[in-house]
């Protein structure tokens, strides 16, 4: 008796098909998952910067850094969510020094950084920026609708902060009932972290 064998060693077009589908899908989900574990990374190694960027000013404003004869000057950083050249830009933020005369623990320059007083601008990347200023009151409610504008500084001999909120107006607001201020980053996917400064010179990462 005869048998007849049929050759089964190549792919139809359907199974290929299917197997370009598996694949691609595969890879769809991996790339997806690569892209939202870097936006992550980006956005939390942002906020680490900004928190190591505050305790440095803390540091310089207790040691007095010495760019200034004017040993009473505080070292600090400012952040802003309002986009105009001279107020603001929620992509970047400054640190300064009030060095000039009278003091008041304030960056008194645009955000262009041609004043006396700025040391730096640092940009954010990578499509991250500041979403809110919020004023942290002492029971821990969060009042994220009033600030636009945030000075943090520090002057020795103290490792207190001093933190002054400013308005869409460039008004000072919410210093009676307040121990801090929470700057809340975002990323281009909608993550969202936050860097605490308290009064009391500590700086947490959530």
């Amino acid at each position: 008796m005869s048998h007849f064998f049929r050759n089964n060693s190549g792919f139809t077009i359907v199974e290929l098909l299917v197997s370009i589908s598996i694949v691609t899908v595969i890879l769809t989900v991996i790339v997806l998952n690569q892209s939202t574990y870097t936006d992550g990374i980006a956005l939390t190694n942002l906020a680490d910067e900004i928190s190591s960027t505050i305790s440095q000013a803390q540091a310089y404003g207790v040691g007095v850094k010495g760019l200034s004869n004017e040993f009473n000057a505080s070292y600090g950083v400012t952040f802003s969510i309002r986009t105009s050249t001279d107020d603001g830009d929620n992509k970047a933020y400054l640190n300064f020094v009030d060095n000039v005369l009278p003091l008041n623990q304030l960056y008194n320059g645009d955000w262009r950084c041609d004043h006396t007083e700025c040391l730096g601008k640092i940009n954010i990347t990578r499509g991250n920026f500041i979403k809110e200023i919020c004023i942290v009151e002492k029971n821990d409610n969060e009042q994220c609708s009033v600030a636009q504008r945030i000075d943090i500084s520090f002057a020795r001999p103290s490792t207190e902060a001093q933190i002054k909120f400013f308005n869409n107006g460039g008004n000072e607001v919410g210093q009676a009932d307040n121990k801090g201020a929470k700057i809340k980053l975002q990323s281009p996917r909608g993550a969202i972290r936050s860097v605490t400064a308290y009064k009391t010179g500590q700086v947490s990462v959530q």
